[in-house]
């Protein structure tokens, strides 16, 4: 027997973490837990055993894939839409204000480590990382800078 999870969070939904598993007589999912936390127009990126994901609200949160709970949640308010790619522990965050957020994979706080403006124009596309190059869709054109993960 082959069994595999799935996280999935959507708008107006909830959270929910499903156990997936191949049986003799065909394919069989189960709920393991489910919670209100509401994703917004972005993937969640999964580090460790926690997701990090941008709300509904537009705040940020951390849920623990292992309990379903959610271990923190941002006071502050962010932009309406977040694109989120993930290096080791370091998470970037674009925003369709065209802020890049760098944060810190810490399941015990929100761990902000920098953040810039790299777009005068809105970024709603995904961004896109190819070894240490980022690439930023703009409105109008196309920006790519290195990220260094030292």
């Amino acid at each position: 027997m082959c069994s595999s999870d799935l996280f999935t969070s959507a708008y107006g939904g909830k959270s929910q973490l499903i156990s997936i598993s191949q049986l003799p007589e065909g394919l069989n999912a189960m709920e393991n837990w489910s919670n209100r936390v509401e994703g917004y127009m972005s993937t969640p990126v999964v580090i460790n055993d926690h997701a990090y994901m941008h709300l509904k609200n537009q705040r940020f949160a951390c849920i623990n894939l292992k309990t379903g709970k959610e271990v923190w949640r941002t006071s502050k308010v962010f932009g309406k839409y977040w694109s989120l790619v993930a290096q080791n522990d370091r998470i970037l965050a674009l925003d369709e204000k065209g802020i890049l957020y760098l944060i810190k994979a810490n399941p015990q706080k929100f761990d902000l480590i920098d953040s810039r403006n790299v777009s005068d124009q809105e970024t709603w596309a995904h961004l896109v990382v190819c070894g240490e190059t980022v690439f930023v869709r703009e409105l109008e054109g196309l920006a790519a800078f290195t990220w260094n993960s030292k």
